[in-house]
Protein backbone atom coordinates (compact mmCIF):
# COMPACT_ATOMS: atom_id res chain seq x y z
CA UNK A 1 0.00 0.00 0.00
CA UNK A 2 2.67 2.63 0.90
CA UNK A 3 4.98 1.46 -2.04
CA UNK A 4 2.04 1.99 -4.04
CA UNK A 5 1.23 5.94 -2.60
CA UNK A 6 4.55 6.44 -3.35
CA UNK A 7 4.82 5.31 -6.68
CA UNK A 8 1.95 7.76 -7.27
CA UNK A 9 3.73 10.29 -5.53
CA UNK A 10 6.54 10.08 -7.95
CA UNK A 11 4.65 9.62 -11.07
CA UNK A 12 2.84 13.40 -10.14
CA UNK A 13 6.36 14.83 -9.52
CA UNK A 14 7.22 13.75 -12.50
CA UNK A 15 4.61 15.20 -14.47
CA UNK A 16 4.30 18.94 -12.67
CA UNK A 17 7.98 19.39 -12.63
CA UNK A 18 8.81 19.81 -15.84
CA UNK A 19 5.78 22.24 -16.37
CA UNK A 20 7.00 24.05 -13.74
CA UNK A 21 10.22 24.49 -14.40
CA UNK A 22 9.28 25.44 -18.00
CA UNK A 23 8.20 28.59 -16.76
CA UNK A 24 11.24 29.94 -14.93
CA UNK A 25 12.31 33.29 -17.30
CA UNK A 26 15.65 32.89 -18.46
CA UNK A 27 15.90 36.73 -19.20
CA UNK A 28 13.14 39.70 -19.63
CA UNK A 29 14.25 42.88 -21.35
CA UNK A 30 14.24 44.26 -24.89
CA UNK A 31 16.84 43.16 -27.62
CA UNK A 32 19.28 45.34 -28.64
CA UNK A 33 19.79 43.76 -31.98
CA UNK A 34 17.78 41.38 -33.86
CA UNK A 35 19.81 39.30 -36.76
CA UNK A 36 18.36 36.99 -38.67
CA UNK A 37 20.25 33.52 -40.45
CA UNK A 38 22.43 33.40 -43.36
CA UNK A 39 21.16 30.90 -46.00
CA UNK A 40 23.37 27.88 -44.61
CA UNK A 41 22.23 28.09 -40.98
CA UNK A 42 18.87 28.81 -41.96
CA UNK A 43 19.29 25.55 -43.80
CA UNK A 44 20.13 24.04 -40.40
CA UNK A 45 17.23 25.29 -38.65
CA UNK A 46 18.89 28.59 -37.21
CA UNK A 47 16.38 31.46 -37.84
CA UNK A 48 18.84 33.41 -36.14
CA UNK A 49 19.61 35.30 -33.00
CA UNK A 50 18.68 38.31 -30.41
CA UNK A 51 20.62 40.02 -28.21
CA UNK A 52 18.29 40.77 -25.15
CA UNK A 53 19.58 43.24 -22.16
CA UNK A 54 17.54 43.25 -19.17
CA UNK A 55 17.59 43.65 -15.28
CA UNK A 56 18.39 40.40 -13.38
CA UNK A 57 15.00 40.47 -11.32
CA UNK A 58 14.04 37.40 -8.72
CA UNK A 59 11.97 36.06 -11.41
CA UNK A 60 15.29 36.11 -13.89
CA UNK A 61 18.63 34.87 -14.33
CA UNK A 62 20.51 36.92 -16.16
CA UNK A 63 20.67 40.42 -17.41
CA UNK A 64 21.89 40.00 -20.72
CA UNK A 65 21.98 37.49 -23.47
CA UNK A 66 22.91 36.57 -26.97
CA UNK A 67 20.00 33.95 -27.50
CA UNK A 68 19.71 31.51 -31.13
CA UNK A 69 16.42 31.36 -31.92
CA UNK A 70 15.60 27.96 -34.19
CA UNK A 71 12.57 26.14 -35.60
CA UNK A 72 12.14 24.24 -32.34
CA UNK A 73 11.97 27.79 -30.83
CA UNK A 74 7.91 28.42 -29.81
CA UNK A 75 7.66 32.02 -30.34
CA UNK A 76 4.35 33.82 -29.05
CA UNK A 77 2.58 36.82 -28.81
CA UNK A 78 1.04 37.37 -25.24
CA UNK A 79 -2.00 39.62 -26.09
CA UNK A 80 -4.43 40.02 -23.05
CA UNK A 81 -4.03 37.02 -20.91
CA UNK A 82 -3.82 34.18 -24.39
CA UNK A 83 -0.37 33.20 -26.20
CA UNK A 84 -1.04 33.84 -29.79
CA UNK A 85 1.33 32.02 -31.67
CA UNK A 86 4.00 34.47 -33.45
CA UNK A 87 6.82 34.47 -35.85
CA UNK A 88 11.08 35.44 -35.81
CA UNK A 89 10.04 38.44 -37.60
CA UNK A 90 7.75 39.77 -34.68
CA UNK A 91 11.38 40.08 -32.72
CA UNK A 92 12.26 43.58 -32.94
CA UNK A 93 14.28 45.98 -30.73
CA UNK A 94 11.89 47.63 -28.31
CA UNK A 95 9.80 45.15 -28.03
CA UNK A 96 9.57 43.88 -24.34
CA UNK A 97 10.21 40.04 -24.37
CA UNK A 98 10.65 37.23 -21.95
CA UNK A 99 12.91 34.14 -23.29
CA UNK A 100 12.84 30.52 -21.39
CA UNK A 101 16.57 28.73 -22.33
CA UNK A 102 16.25 25.53 -23.95
CA UNK A 103 19.66 23.57 -22.44
CA UNK A 104 21.96 24.85 -20.72
CA UNK A 105 23.52 28.56 -20.72
CA UNK A 106 27.28 29.26 -21.64
CA UNK A 107 29.49 30.77 -19.25
CA UNK A 108 30.55 33.84 -20.72
CA UNK A 109 28.83 37.70 -20.78
CA UNK A 110 26.59 37.56 -21.96
CA UNK A 111 25.59 34.38 -21.80
CA UNK A 112 24.80 32.31 -24.90
CA UNK A 113 21.79 30.36 -25.29
CA UNK A 114 18.98 28.60 -27.55
CA UNK A 115 15.74 30.17 -26.77
CA UNK A 116 12.86 27.23 -25.99
CA UNK A 117 10.43 29.51 -25.47
CA UNK A 118 9.75 33.52 -26.29
CA UNK A 119 7.15 35.45 -25.23
CA UNK A 120 6.71 38.69 -26.62
CA UNK A 121 4.52 40.78 -23.57
CA UNK A 122 4.52 44.11 -24.70
CA UNK A 123 4.87 45.77 -28.27
CA UNK A 124 6.84 49.89 -28.55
Amino acid sequence: MRLTLLLASLATLVCVLPATAEEKVSIRGTPASVSPADEESKKAGILGTVLIEGRKDKDTEYDKAMVKVTRATKIFKLIGKDLKEASFDDLKPGVKMEIHFAGPAGESYPVQATAGKIVIVSGR
